[in-house]
């Protein structure tokens, strides 16, 4: 079995009081310098993408004592590092609740574009800061969902509006592009109105893969209906077997392949050469790990853990969460990765350039 493997491009070994480690780097977390270095290693350790969660709003009742969600915006981010990456995956995080399909469709496209294909897109339905667009409350789990999919419906027809094979740039002829291949949506719905078409050409990568997070019931369904990739929050092994089941069972209730969803929880990952040095690290820092599934050892704890959710049918591979400082991220790039190598769990090296062929999907 060969796992897919991103990591978190949020500061979480800045969580809880790791950020007063006195080689946090803290003072640089709203600049590039931090996650340039982070892309760099984690393309150098060939992981399949960077992966760029965000909640968009601020806890006030809590940034006095951690950063918790403060954050760079995901999209600009992932876009500076397209520039300074070539082969690592870059998947940032566009809510469907509050924005509006054309302006994130012409986003992702164009960073599908200038990333020669590497691009893919967290969806979500917000969680939170509604007070931020005008809203005095959240809309319910069904009414994000049905947006949710409408958008995501939308967007992607915007993608085939201008398809890549439309773009001929004939100079000969003086045909920039075949018209006949370009064509509206005139979508009309209850929350927007688009015309279309889409203002650039698709990649020819093709689709931008997506990934989803929702474990409600509405959830799991809106992922079987449309997502590559679902990053789930499963401390439990057998709660991890329970998700991925009932995500491959939503893609076949879908009309999709069982075998076309991959589950990738989120795993906090606090090492150090001894786990006594772990425990102590995961202490001092404070980390505190009940939503993910978590492991606090060494290099070896986690290739071990890995491999046991492996062999019982509980993941397709995961997002790295390193936690308690910047030294948690070295250990997995540099150990844990070439471990998982070892164990045929991981690829050696990249096989393709884009983002679906880094997680197996077809063109």
């Amino acid at each position: 079995m060969t796992l897919n493997i991103g990591i978190a491009l949020s500061p979480t070994w800045l969580r809880q009081g790791a950020w007063r480690r006195d080689d946090s780097r803290v003072e640089e977390m709203f600049t590039l310098a931090p996650y340039r270095e982070l892309a760099r290693q984690a393309e150098e350790a060939a992981l399949d993408f960077l992966f760029c969660p965000e909640a968009g709003y601020l806890r006030l009742e809590t940034i006095d004592k951690a950063p918790g969600f403060a954050t760079l915006d995901s999209y600009t981010l992932v876009a500076a590092l397209a520039a300074t990456t070539t082969r690592i995956g870059l998947v940032p995080t566009i809510q469907t609740v509050y924005a509006h399909p054309f302006p994130v469709a012409r986003s992702l496209a164009s960073l599908q574009q200038i990333s020669g294909g590497r691009a893919g897109w967290n969806v979500v339905t917000a969680l939170g800061g509604e007070e931020n667009y005008g809203l005095a409350n959240p809309p319910g789990s069904a009414e994000r969902y049905a947006r949710a999919a409408k958008f995501v419906s939308v967007v992607t027809s915007l993608w085939d509006s201008f398809p890549a094979e439309a773009f001929v740039a004939d100079r000969a002829s003086g045909v920039f592009a075949d018209a006949t291949r370009v064509r509206s949506i005139d979508f009309e719905g209850e929350h927007f109105q688009i015309a279309g078409p889409m203002a650039l050409p698709a990649h020819p990568a093709g689709r931008l893969p997506l990934l989803q997070a929702g474990a409600s019931p509405s959830g799991i369904a809106f992922a079987g209906s449309v997502a590559d990739a679902v990053f789930g929050a499963t401390p439990e092994l057998e709660a991890a077997r329970e998700q991925r089941t009932a995500l491959r069972e939503a893609a076949v209730a879908a009309g999709r392949d069982a075998g076309g969803i991959r589950f990738l929880p989120g795993l906090n990952l606090v090492l150090a050469a001894t786990r006594g040095e772990a425990q102590d690290l995961a202490e001092a820092s404070e980390v505190d790990t009940p939503l993910h599934w978590s492991v606090i050892g060494t290099p070896a704890d986690a290739a071990d853990a890995i491999e046991a959710r492996a062999a019982a049918g509980a993941i397709d591979g995961f997002i790295a969460l390193p936690g308690g400082s910047r030294k948690s991220i070295d250990l997995f790039l540099d150990q844990v990765v070439p471990l998982l190598r070892q164990r045929g769990l991981f690829r050696d090296g990249y096989q393709g350039g884009t983002l679906r062929e880094h997680l197996g999907l077809p063109g």
